[in-house]
């Protein structure tokens, strides 16, 4: 068994809360709008980790993370300034309910990713990710801004 093939078979079997899961892709979607440019490679990323990854599938299934970031996705689109906020309020509440250490990384992990997607983190997407660790209570260390 390959490297690849090892890292791939352990996230296929961990399994995240329901609310981790949906805060993660939440999150991502408002991560996209962070910078005020919507990049393809933050939405490819994005899309990525919300309708395949074998986290997300494990805990709220691929179809459901699909739909909330398409919605997420398309809600911020008709007004992204009052509509990120909405969603930062969102965002707030669900992260409350994310119980282990685990869950809560696992969450901040792939928001980080999308951040990090087009090849650098600029300074606003860097201040929603110390944002976002704070309201997690996350203990992954954060890329640098550039």
């Amino acid at each position: 068994m390959g490297w690849f093939s090892s890292i791939k078979d352990k996230l296929s079997s961990v399994i995240v809360g329901t609310a981790a899961g949906e805060w993660a892709v939440t999150a991502m979607a408002v991560m996209v709008f962070a910078d005020g440019e919507v990049e393809e490679a933050e939405i490819e990323k994005a899309k990525m980790i919300a309708f395949s990854s074998p986290v997300i599938k494990n805990s709220i299934g691929a179809a459901r993370g699909e739909q909330l970031f398409k919605e997420a996705v398309e809600t911020i689109k008709m007004e992204p300034r009052s509509m990120i906020q909405t969603y930062l309020t969102k965002l707030d509440a669900l992260a409350r309910k994310i119980g282990s250490q685990e869950d809560k990384n696992f969450a901040l992990a792939g928001v980080i990713a999308v951040a990090a997607a087009d090849g650098e983190v600029e300074r606003p997407e860097y201040k929603l990710l110390v944002r976002f660790k704070a309201i997690l209570g996350a203990t992954l260390d954060l890329p640098t801004a550039k």
